[in-house]
Protein backbone atom coordinates (compact mmCIF):
# COMPACT_ATOMS: atom_id res chain seq x y z
CA UNK A 1 0.00 0.00 0.00
CA UNK A 2 1.34 3.36 -0.89
CA UNK A 3 -0.71 6.78 -0.69
CA UNK A 4 0.74 10.38 -1.45
CA UNK A 5 -2.00 12.96 -0.79
CA UNK A 6 -2.07 15.74 -3.23
CA UNK A 7 -2.86 18.56 -0.98
CA UNK A 8 -0.58 17.95 2.31
CA UNK A 9 -2.28 20.49 4.58
CA UNK A 10 -5.72 19.79 3.73
CA UNK A 11 -4.96 15.98 4.86
CA UNK A 12 -3.56 17.28 7.86
CA UNK A 13 -6.51 19.52 8.33
CA UNK A 14 -8.91 16.74 7.76
CA UNK A 15 -7.14 14.36 10.63
CA UNK A 16 -6.90 17.33 13.05
CA UNK A 17 -10.98 17.71 12.57
CA UNK A 18 -11.22 14.34 13.19
CA UNK A 19 -9.25 13.25 16.22
CA UNK A 20 -12.38 16.05 17.69
CA UNK A 21 -14.93 13.15 17.11
CA UNK A 22 -12.85 9.92 16.62
CA UNK A 23 -9.67 10.38 18.91
CA UNK A 24 -9.31 6.46 18.26
CA UNK A 25 -10.83 5.64 14.35
CA UNK A 26 -11.15 2.92 11.58
CA UNK A 27 -9.49 3.80 8.10
CA UNK A 28 -10.76 2.09 5.29
CA UNK A 29 -8.01 1.73 2.60
CA UNK A 30 -9.65 0.87 -0.91
CA UNK A 31 -8.51 1.38 -4.95
CA UNK A 32 -10.83 4.36 -4.66
CA UNK A 33 -9.53 6.22 -1.78
CA UNK A 34 -9.20 6.48 2.17
CA UNK A 35 -12.89 6.64 4.29
CA UNK A 36 -13.03 7.17 7.93
CA UNK A 37 -16.34 7.13 9.73
CA UNK A 38 -17.92 6.88 13.04
CA UNK A 39 -20.05 7.96 15.68
CA UNK A 40 -18.62 9.95 18.50
CA UNK A 41 -18.15 8.74 22.30
CA UNK A 42 -21.16 11.19 23.33
CA UNK A 43 -23.32 9.33 20.50
CA UNK A 44 -24.60 13.13 19.52
CA UNK A 45 -22.24 13.18 16.25
CA UNK A 46 -21.25 11.24 13.11
CA UNK A 47 -18.71 12.29 10.63
CA UNK A 48 -18.19 10.55 7.54
CA UNK A 49 -14.43 11.48 5.48
CA UNK A 50 -13.55 10.59 2.33
CA UNK A 51 -10.02 11.14 0.68
CA UNK A 52 -10.90 10.49 -3.27
CA UNK A 53 -8.25 8.97 -5.19
CA UNK A 54 -8.60 11.86 -7.94
CA UNK A 55 -6.86 13.48 -4.92
CA UNK A 56 -4.23 11.58 -3.91
CA UNK A 57 -0.75 12.02 -6.65
CA UNK A 58 -0.42 8.53 -5.59
CA UNK A 59 -2.48 5.46 -4.36
CA UNK A 60 -1.98 1.95 -4.95
CA UNK A 61 -3.85 0.29 -2.34
CA UNK A 62 -3.81 -3.89 -4.26
CA UNK A 63 -6.88 -4.77 -1.98
CA UNK A 64 -8.86 -3.21 0.35
CA UNK A 65 -8.14 -3.38 3.90
CA UNK A 66 -9.01 -1.86 7.55
CA UNK A 67 -6.73 -0.19 10.11
CA UNK A 68 -7.40 0.88 13.86
CA UNK A 69 -5.30 3.97 14.25
CA UNK A 70 -5.23 6.67 17.28
CA UNK A 71 -5.81 9.52 15.28
CA UNK A 72 -4.64 11.86 17.84
CA UNK A 73 -1.42 10.81 17.30
CA UNK A 74 -1.67 10.63 13.66
CA UNK A 75 -2.54 14.35 14.52
CA UNK A 76 0.05 14.73 16.16
CA UNK A 77 3.08 13.46 13.38
CA UNK A 78 0.82 15.11 11.23
CA UNK A 79 1.50 18.65 13.07
CA UNK A 80 4.19 19.81 11.39
CA UNK A 81 3.91 19.32 7.61
CA UNK A 82 3.94 22.26 6.15
CA UNK A 83 2.31 23.45 2.51
CA UNK A 84 5.41 21.97 0.77
CA UNK A 85 6.41 18.60 1.99
CA UNK A 86 5.01 15.74 0.90
CA UNK A 87 3.31 12.91 2.61
CA UNK A 88 3.64 9.32 1.88
CA UNK A 89 1.36 6.68 3.59
CA UNK A 90 2.58 3.06 3.77
CA UNK A 91 2.10 -0.31 5.76
CA UNK A 92 4.69 -2.13 7.52
CA UNK A 93 3.16 -5.46 8.42
CA UNK A 94 6.15 -7.14 10.27
CA UNK A 95 5.85 -4.25 12.56
CA UNK A 96 1.57 -3.85 12.47
CA UNK A 97 2.47 -0.14 11.45
CA UNK A 98 0.87 2.57 10.00
CA UNK A 99 4.26 4.35 8.37
CA UNK A 100 4.22 8.21 7.64
CA UNK A 101 6.88 9.55 5.62
CA UNK A 102 6.89 13.64 4.95
CA UNK A 103 9.71 15.19 2.75
CA UNK A 104 10.64 18.46 1.28
CA UNK A 105 12.98 18.62 -1.34
CA UNK A 106 13.56 22.78 -1.25
CA UNK A 107 14.82 22.43 2.29
CA UNK A 108 16.57 18.72 1.98
CA UNK A 109 14.49 17.39 4.81
CA UNK A 110 12.95 13.88 5.11
CA UNK A 111 11.32 12.18 8.25
CA UNK A 112 9.61 8.94 8.97
CA UNK A 113 7.08 8.29 12.02
CA UNK A 114 5.68 4.70 13.06
CA UNK A 115 2.44 4.17 14.36
CA UNK A 116 1.03 0.61 15.94
CA UNK A 117 -2.16 -0.13 14.35
CA UNK A 118 -4.87 -1.11 17.17
CA UNK A 119 -7.56 -3.29 17.18
CA UNK A 120 -11.17 -1.17 17.05
CA UNK A 121 -14.42 -2.91 18.23
CA UNK A 122 -16.84 -1.21 17.14
CA UNK A 123 -20.63 -1.42 15.22
CA UNK A 124 -21.51 -0.01 11.98
CA UNK A 125 -23.80 2.75 11.49
CA UNK A 126 -25.46 3.21 8.74
CA UNK A 127 -27.34 6.67 7.97
CA UNK A 128 -30.62 6.23 5.99
CA UNK A 129 -30.87 8.51 2.99
CA UNK A 130 -32.02 11.54 4.82
CA UNK A 131 -33.75 14.14 3.03
CA UNK A 132 -34.22 18.11 4.02
CA UNK A 133 -36.42 20.75 3.91
CA UNK A 134 -33.92 23.41 4.59
CA UNK A 135 -30.45 23.82 2.97
CA UNK A 136 -28.00 26.60 3.27
CA UNK A 137 -24.88 27.20 1.25
CA UNK A 138 -22.14 30.19 2.22
CA UNK A 139 -19.12 30.76 3.18
CA UNK A 140 -17.64 29.07 5.32
CA UNK A 141 -16.01 32.17 7.18
CA UNK A 142 -19.58 33.76 7.58
CA UNK A 143 -20.89 30.35 9.47
CA UNK A 144 -17.82 30.14 11.44
CA UNK A 145 -18.50 34.00 12.17
CA UNK A 146 -22.47 33.64 13.02
CA UNK A 147 -22.20 30.79 15.34
CA UNK A 148 -19.34 31.89 17.32
CA UNK A 149 -20.54 35.34 17.97
CA UNK A 150 -24.48 33.91 18.64
CA UNK A 151 -23.38 30.55 20.45
CA UNK A 152 -21.79 32.88 23.49
CA UNK A 153 -25.24 33.96 24.56
CA UNK A 154 -25.92 30.07 24.97
CA UNK A 155 -25.97 26.35 25.28
CA UNK A 156 -28.14 25.87 22.51
CA UNK A 157 -28.25 27.42 18.79
CA UNK A 158 -32.00 27.60 16.94
CA UNK A 159 -31.28 27.60 12.98
CA UNK A 160 -34.09 28.76 11.20
CA UNK A 161 -34.87 29.56 7.26
CA UNK A 162 -37.31 31.24 5.94
CA UNK A 163 -37.95 33.89 3.18
CA UNK A 164 -36.13 36.58 4.63
CA UNK A 165 -33.25 34.97 4.93
CA UNK A 166 -31.08 32.71 7.24
CA UNK A 167 -31.38 33.08 10.97
CA UNK A 168 -29.30 31.87 14.32
CA UNK A 169 -29.94 32.87 17.57
CA UNK A 170 -28.94 31.56 21.32
CA UNK A 171 -31.03 32.83 24.16
CA UNK A 172 -29.36 32.35 27.85
CA UNK A 173 -28.34 33.83 31.42
CA UNK A 174 -26.55 37.25 29.72
CA UNK A 175 -28.93 37.75 27.05
CA UNK A 176 -30.40 36.90 23.54
CA UNK A 177 -28.47 37.37 20.20
CA UNK A 178 -30.19 36.93 16.38
CA UNK A 179 -28.14 37.21 13.32
CA UNK A 180 -29.33 37.14 9.82
CA UNK A 181 -27.61 35.65 6.73
CA UNK A 182 -29.62 37.03 4.11
CA UNK A 183 -30.30 35.37 0.42
CA UNK A 184 -27.73 37.12 -1.49
CA UNK A 185 -25.76 36.34 -4.93
CA UNK A 186 -22.62 34.39 -3.50
CA UNK A 187 -25.24 32.26 -1.22
CA UNK A 188 -27.32 29.58 -2.04
CA UNK A 189 -30.89 28.62 -0.06
CA UNK A 190 -33.25 26.14 -0.44
CA UNK A 191 -36.35 25.73 1.12
CA UNK A 192 -39.07 23.39 0.75
CA UNK A 193 -41.75 24.62 3.38
CA UNK A 194 -42.64 28.08 4.50
CA UNK A 195 -40.04 27.94 7.51
CA UNK A 196 -38.03 25.85 9.22
CA UNK A 197 -36.31 25.90 12.27
CA UNK A 198 -34.56 23.37 14.57
CA UNK A 199 -32.37 23.51 17.84
CA UNK A 200 -28.41 22.19 18.21
CA UNK A 201 -25.93 22.19 20.99
CA UNK A 202 -23.36 25.30 20.58
CA UNK A 203 -20.80 23.40 21.58
CA UNK A 204 -20.89 19.99 19.69
CA UNK A 205 -22.23 22.65 15.83
CA UNK A 206 -19.28 25.35 17.63
CA UNK A 207 -16.79 21.99 17.57
CA UNK A 208 -17.68 21.40 13.79
CA UNK A 209 -17.46 24.85 12.55
CA UNK A 210 -14.25 25.07 13.94
CA UNK A 211 -12.55 22.44 13.22
CA UNK A 212 -13.77 21.96 9.62
CA UNK A 213 -13.53 25.83 8.69
CA UNK A 214 -9.87 25.24 6.57
CA UNK A 215 -11.02 22.45 5.00
CA UNK A 216 -13.52 24.55 2.46
CA UNK A 217 -14.07 28.06 2.10
CA UNK A 218 -18.00 26.59 1.40
CA UNK A 219 -20.54 25.30 4.09
CA UNK A 220 -23.45 23.97 3.48
CA UNK A 221 -25.85 22.89 5.99
CA UNK A 222 -29.11 20.59 5.77
CA UNK A 223 -31.46 20.78 8.51
CA UNK A 224 -35.17 19.56 9.30
CA UNK A 225 -38.00 20.62 11.71
CA UNK A 226 -38.60 16.60 12.03
CA UNK A 227 -35.98 15.67 14.57
CA UNK A 228 -33.32 15.07 11.95
CA UNK A 229 -29.77 15.69 12.32
CA UNK A 230 -27.96 18.52 11.01
CA UNK A 231 -25.47 17.85 7.97
CA UNK A 232 -22.78 20.05 7.30
CA UNK A 233 -20.93 19.46 4.28
CA UNK A 234 -17.41 20.67 3.25
CA UNK A 235 -16.56 19.86 -0.43
CA UNK A 236 -12.63 20.10 -1.63
CA UNK A 237 -10.57 19.03 -4.11
CA UNK A 238 -11.90 16.94 -6.97
CA UNK A 239 -13.90 14.40 -5.27
CA UNK A 240 -13.01 14.18 -1.80
CA UNK A 241 -15.29 15.62 1.20
CA UNK A 242 -16.26 15.70 4.84
CA UNK A 243 -19.66 15.37 6.29
CA UNK A 244 -20.25 15.47 10.07
CA UNK A 245 -23.86 15.08 11.48
CA UNK A 246 -25.14 16.68 14.76
CA UNK A 247 -28.29 15.45 16.45
CA UNK A 248 -30.86 17.95 17.36
CA UNK A 249 -31.78 19.27 20.60
CA UNK A 250 -34.71 18.57 22.37
CA UNK A 251 -36.02 21.70 23.67
CA UNK A 252 -38.98 21.35 26.53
Amino acid sequence: MEIVPADSLLFRAAIDALKEFLPEATLQIKPTGIVICGMDRSHIGFVHYTLAKTDCKVLKVPAPQTIGIHMVNLSRVLSNVGASDSIKLTLNKARDCLVVNYSNDKIGKKAVYELPMLEIQEEAVDLPDLTYAAKVSAKTSDIVGVVKEVGAFGDNILLCLDSDGFHISANGDIGFAKQTLENTEDRDMELTEDSVTATFATKYLSGIMKGCAPLSSTTTLEFDGAGQPLRASFHYGADSHFLAYQAPKIVE
